[in-house]
């Protein structure tokens, strides 16, 4: 299996701080966002880390990966600003094309969370298929601003939709998600039906009506740094 981490977007709600830094590089405590990501890859049998960013920051990551000790294989998305970006789902793609098929875990960069995943990996290995990291966010005024998820009693997810002005549901997902090699096709299946090319949420709940995907639910702290607010909120919580 093979981990990409998504770092390819330019987070402009977050401007000024991203104007001249990578999101996943911004500080969070005593870390580097990006790097609460890679300590919870670190005990997986993962063979290979990517992350996938674009070329206005490229440096920045270069430098930063320089002070890893893993060995870490970065993709250069050829783009300098929002109006050029791929989207979260054609990098993906561009990623998987460059770095070969397998299985794949693939994390935001930003997703800052304290559940194990080997727990996760195990569930993945016990269905087989696709699956999706959940949280219940326990308000829905909080759940509409995210891929919101409804499941059965074995986890299936039945409904997924994303950023819905109505949720039904306080269940939302994580940017957190295994997909197994023999379901990659499906991803270039659903850009040439000309789909959203964004939110890899889009992409799962396309994919939850065309095959079974399954949800692991999670406790715990679970931080999604979309704006200033949030990030002055996950910097109290870390500190």
């Amino acid at each position: 299996m093979k981990a990409l981490i998504l770092a390819g977007g330019y987070a402009r709600r977050l401007a000024p701080l991203t104007d001249f830094i990578s999101k996943p590089l911004l500080p969070l405590g005593e870390k580097l966002v990006i790097d609460w990501v890679m300590d919870r890859i670190s005990n997986l049998p993962v063979e290979e880390i990517i992350v996938s960013t674009n070329s206005y920051y490229e440096k920045q990551f270069k430098y930063w990966a320089k002070c890893r000790k893993e060995k870490i294989q970065l993709i250069i998305e050829p783009t300098h600003g929002e109006n050029e970006k791929f989207g979260a789902i054609a990098g993906i793609k561009y990623a998987i094309d460059r770095a070969g098929r397998d299985d794949y875990l693939i994390i935001a960069g930003d997703n800052v969370f304290d559940f194990s995943l080997n727990d996760f990996y195990t569930f993945y290995s016990e269905k087989k298929a696709p699956v999706l990291a959940v949280y219940d966010v326990g308000d829905l005024n909080k759940a509409h601003r995210y891929g919101v998820v409804k499941i059965d009693k074995e986890n299936r997810v039945m409904f997924m939709q994303e950023k819905p002005e109505n949720p039904k549901s306080t269940l939302v997902s994580t940017a957190c998600y295994i997909i197994p090699e023999k379901s990659i096709d499906y991803l270039e299946k659903y850009l040439h039906e000309k789909n959203n090319p964004d939110s890899p949420g889009y992409f799962m709940a396309w994919l939850s009506s065309v095959t079974k995907v399954y949800a692991y639910p999670f406790k715990g702290l679970w931080k999604d740094i979309g704006n200033l607010e949030e990030y002055r909120d996950a910097f109290k919580q870390f500190m």
